[in-house]
């Protein structure tokens, strides 16, 4: 309160001085909603105050507002029906009044004003509460139903409620009839444990949630008063939440106020406000009260904040612009190449940020090579490359990119991390482990089309020698493993907690879970030749749902619900429905994934959680590329080129003023460190020498590996995935101490820098001057040629050292433990 009013009092004060004369002023005052009937004494509203500005935009007035209470009609006090706290509209009698809402403007000092009218009935009159749409959001806003609280599945102390109210007949059963009555005491509502160790007023390892004047203790005092009821069992019940605003900008330090509106199955809405849930899913750009109260906190870029009550989620979005206004002249440099490009350029102006420039020839080249075949670019090409003058060379650089055998071996290599392509403890499964990792390399080198790439894996039966993608099924075993991997990989939405109760984030209820299991209720596995697995698909069988015991048909999220067939394979369904253009799911969970990989942020983050309360940072460029990926039949290829073709993908990663502090909205490239396989095979590449790894020709790359079962203390220490489960995050690309001495004093990297077959040796006998020696080793490690004053000084210590050999020795170690060289930028 006293920030909001020092900011004011500033205004107003510039204002005085004339130093604000074109800021904007106020031009009307909105009240949401005009007209408000509460029908009892439990009710309330949550005022929502938009101030339309002078410049057009929007801004929330709803807790500097000042409110006045006046009878609508008879006579009598204002304040005996109702009252307006913080904004928030509180019953206090039956009648009818206006309230008046006025704001000052900070710059005229003018006041302007809307007003709304309220009526309040059957204020005297005691409704019986209800269990279910009582008490239960008071034990979820409170968290006592929380995972880490009597929600978990253990309980808590002795004491267990199913998740998020998740089962309220368990939860009545539990407060009401456990621990013989103790924790309710309808004779004596205060001394009832549940409001003692809720207080504080009795040792509750999870301390005071609400004190004794709060709406919580007085609503669940009054239940208990009333005996406890449970309530009609056919009680109308949420259907929806409405989060209002659903967007809003502000700028610097602000703040809005949200209302959230509970639609219920017989058509009542509600105000919910105060008991629902609110979470910021970018804490570092917004925080947000338990009332509904958002703040910005100075970061640049877009937030959103998950609301959530009874089962129901919905979101609201607030963006954070860096700047209002910026000119022209900060965009002119940027000239858009496809649609990519002009909706990040939308978005930027939306968001005052501007781009960085365009990255260096020489950047893109070691950037482009990396990040679409992890592999750097030789001398050879990199001066061809800087030597050609057509302004085309960019886009055809990277069409001979994804013709290169290299990227159908890198990109192997990514999927065969989220496939689990492993043979697991012993080498008994490595025929079907390189068969599979075999059939990705070739999947790729032929740009097999993404749907077709899906169905033969979600679909494959027979055995490994004939069929290489039923490997999947050999780590993914069970209906609940086959759905959770199935929605993360190639839906980007994790739904494993919904094989247990209804999902807290997403509208995915358990009931979608184990329908879109049914996909799955026929698969049957038997040993094949030698100890390979075989899958083999049932003429009958189905799935039934584990609480309720029902036979679930199969059913995608959101999708038609199927009959079972006798003899058909349900999996084909499932293909068909994963695959058909209008999926909300497919195109843009692998549109999002590719663009994370080349743009080092995804459109949403991270790339496998996907959900109404995680939106997107740009959704309308996600759902252009989506539909440009099915447009073009799912072609992998044409998506990578459409993103690094993109002017976007070319921007240097160095930050500007009008950049500097955003980190969504990709107005500058995103530096990434090189994979734990790329870096390997850079070190042989710089150094000259060539990778033994067991059981494998020499020379092999690292790229090139079918599993993670190949020996490697390097790859260990660098992050690569072992390939436990379907999440990219198996992979890090964390900097450890380990990573740090390994390259500054391993013998595996000083071998290879002292080898007598390496690089250094082959042109100190080729007796190479120490410049060439030098420039060799810029062009390898960092893709350029040396700048005139690091060449200068470079060959003026090699000029004084007393070991030529030791001295450019340690120049490439010095390569190799570089920033540049570590990172693609």
């Amino acid at each position: 309160m006293l920030r909001r009013s020092i900011y004011f009092a500033m205004l107003a004060s510039a204002a005085s001085v004339g130093f604000a004369v074109d800021a904007p002023r106020i031009s009307e005052v909105i009240v949401e909603p005009a007209e408000i009937v509460l029908t009892d004494a439990d009710q309330s509203v949550q005022f929502l105050v938009t101030l339309k500005m002078s410049d057009g935009t929007l801004r929330d007035g709803t807790r500097q507002a000042e409110y006045a209470i006046q009878l609508a009609e008879g006579s009598g006090a204002p304040e005996s029906v109702a009252a307006v706290e913080h904004g928030r509209l509180v019953p206090k009698g039956d009648g009818a009044v206006m309230v008046v809402t006025t704001v000052t403007d900070p710059v005229s000092g003018k006041k302007a004003g809307a007003s709304a009218k309220a009526t309040v009935q059957n204020f005297a009159v005691e409704r019986e509460l209800h269990f279910v749409n009582d008490i239960e959001p008071i034990l979820t806003k409170t968290g006592c139903n929380a995972g880490g609280c009597h929600g978990k599945q253990s309980g808590q102390n002795g004491f267990k409620l199913s998740l998020f109210a998740f089962e309220p007949k368990f939860d009545y059963d539990a407060l009401v009839n456990e621990a013989h009555g103790r924790r309710v005491f309808p004779a004596s509502p205060e001394e009832s444990l549940l409001l003692k160790k809720s207080t504080g007023a009795t040792v509750h390892g999870g301390g005071s949630r609400f004190d004794e004047k709060s709406e919580s203790y007085k609503l669940l005092a009054r239940w208990i008063a009333q005996g406890v009821p449970y309530g009609d069992e056919k009680a109308p019940t949420v259907a929806r939440i409405e989060v209002l605003p659903r967007e809003r900008l502000l700028a610097g330090v602000g703040e809005q106020q949200l209302r959230v509106i509970a639609h219920f199955t017989d058509g009542a809405a509600h105000d919910v406000t105060r008991q629902a849930e609110y979470k910021a899913q970018q804490p570092d750009i917004l925080k947000v009260e338990p009332t509904g109260l958002v703040t910005t906190l100075g970061h640049t870029g877009e937030g959103a904040v998950m609301v959530r009550y009874m089962g129901q989620v919905d979101v609201a979005r607030v963006a954070v612009p860096f700047s209002r206004g910026l000119p022209e002249s900060a965009y002119a440099q940027f000239e858009p190449k496809n649609f990519v490009d002009n909706l990040v350029a939308e978005k930027w102006r939306k968001l005052g940020i501007a781009p960085s420039a365009v990255c260096s020839d020489a950047e893109f080249l070691r950037r482009a090579s990396l990040d679409a075949i992890g592999t750097l670019p030789t001398p050879e090409e990199t001066q061809k490359f800087l030597a050609d003058t057509a302004p085309d060379k960019r886009d055809r650089l990277i069409d001979s990119l994804l013709e290169r055998n290299e990227y159908a071996s890198y990109w192997a290599n990514q999927w065969g991390d989220l496939l689990r392509v492993k043979r697991g403890g012993n080498n008994e499964l490595k025929a079907g482990t390189f068969a599979f990792s075999g059939w990705l390399r070739n999947a790729f080198a032929q740009n097999m089309p993404y749907d077709q790439f899906v169905r033969a894996i979600l679909t494959a039966q027979g055995e490994s020698a004939e069929n290489p993608p039923i490997n999947w099924y050999r780590h993914v075993r069970n209906t609940v493993a086959m759905v959770n991997d199935t929605s993360q990989l190639f839906m980007g939405t994790r739904i494993s907690c919904a094989n247990c109760h209804n999902h807290p984030y997403e509208r995915i209820t358990q009931d979608d879970y184990w329908g879109f299991g049914a996909f799955f209720g026929r698969l049957s596995f038997k040993r094949g030749l030698g100890n390979e697995q075989a899958v083999i698909v049932k003429k009958d069988g189905g799935v039934n749902q584990p609480r309720t015991g029902q036979s679930m048909k199969p059913k995608g999220l959101g999708g038609p619900e199927y009959e079972y067939v006798r003899g058909e394979d349900p999996r084909q369904k499932l293909a068909d429905w994963l695959t058909e253009p209008g999926n909300p799911y497919f195109a843009k969970a692998i549109v999002n994934r590719t663009w994370a990989h080349f743009m080092g942020v995804g459109l949403v983050e991270a790339v496998d959680d996907m959900r109404v309360t995680n939106p997107p940072s740009n959704p309308q460029l996600l759902d252009a590329l989506a539909k440009d990926f099915t447009d073009y039949r799912y072609d992998l290829k044409h998506l990578v080129a459409t993103i690094m073709k993109s002017r976007a993908y070319s921007l240097s990663s160095e930050p500007t003023e009008f950049n500097k502090t955003d980190r969504q909205n990709y107005a500058r490239y995103t530096p990434k460190r090189l994979s734990a396989e790329t870096l390997l095979d850079a070190i042989g590449n710089v150094t000259g020498t060539q990778e033994k790894f067991a059981g494998l020709p020499l020379g092999t790359r690292a790229i090139d590996l079918p599993d993670e079962s190949v020996p490697s203390y390097f790859l260990k220490v660098f992050g690569r995935s072992m390939r436990e489960s379907a999440c990219e995050c198996e992979r890090s690309y964390a900097p450890n101490l380990s990573q740090i001495l390994h390259l500054m004093n391993s013998p595996e990297v000083q071998d290879k820098i002292a080898s007598d077959k390496g690089r250094l040796a082959a042109m100190l006998k080729d007796k190479k001057p120490d410049d060439q020696i030098l420039t060799e080793f810029y062009l390898r490690a960092f893709g350029r040629t040396p700048k005139p004053d690091e060449l200068k000084d470079a060959t003026a210590m090699l000029a004084s050292a007393k070991d030529r050999k030791s001295a450019l020795e340690d120049f490439e170690w010095m390569f190799l433990n570089s920033k540049e060289f570590l990172f693609n930028h």
